[in-house]
């Protein structure tokens, strides 16, 4: 069930760049998408699951510089916690892998990743309206502050990965390593 859900993800990040701009180029770029994408869900590989959201960011990306439309913002953060499930469900199924998980678990789990759903769209509404902000204050002035926040979000973003790969895969690994 949590591999279904996973890739109904991968496909809705790969079809709404095609819903904004039917096209024959972004057609072959859905392609690898769901390949990676959907070939992670089913090897339970977060890699690769990566690889595909990466390609779908891609994707949305060169949808919106060829239609010349503004980002907005609700399918933007919208689009980011899709991500954000598909890679948490992706690594979630490959540790829980062939057991079997109670539901206070899984309620554990869902309040945890809501949790910080909600604070990264928190996060992109804040963020929102103090570049609002400075674009009035400061016509013109901004792109070095979107520089420095787009460097220090990708900051948090590789902490973020490391953080996940580093993590122990069970408590027995955990207490071998502080012997």
């Amino acid at each position: 069930m949590i591999r279904l859900l996973a890739a109904a993800l991968v496909v809705a990040l790969a079809g709404l760049p095609l819903s904004v701009l039917p096209s024959l180029p972004l057609a072959w770029l859905t392609v690898p998408v769901l390949l990676l994408g959907l070939g992670g869900v089913a090897i339970r590989s977060v890699p690769l699951a990566t690889s595909g959201a990466a390609l779908a960011l891609i994707e949305y990306t060169f949808t919106l510089v060829i239609t010349g439309g503004r980002v907005d913002v609700l399918t933007a953060t919208g689009f980011g916690a899709a991500v954000f499930f598909l890679l948490e469900l992706v690594s979630f199924a490959d540790r829980t892998h062939r057991a079997t998980i109670g539901s206070a678990v899984l309620a554990s789990q869902l309040r945890r990743w809501l949790g910080i759903a909600a604070l990264g769209v928190a996060g992109t509404m804040l963020v929102t309206i103090g570049a609002e902000t400075l674009r009035v204050a400061l016509p013109g002035g901004t792109l070095p502050l979107v520089v420095i926040l787009s460097a220090l979000g990708a900051l948090t973003a590789l902490a973020g990965t490391v953080r996940l790969v580093s993590r122990p895969s069970s408590p027995s690994s955990a207490s071998s390593r502080s012997r």
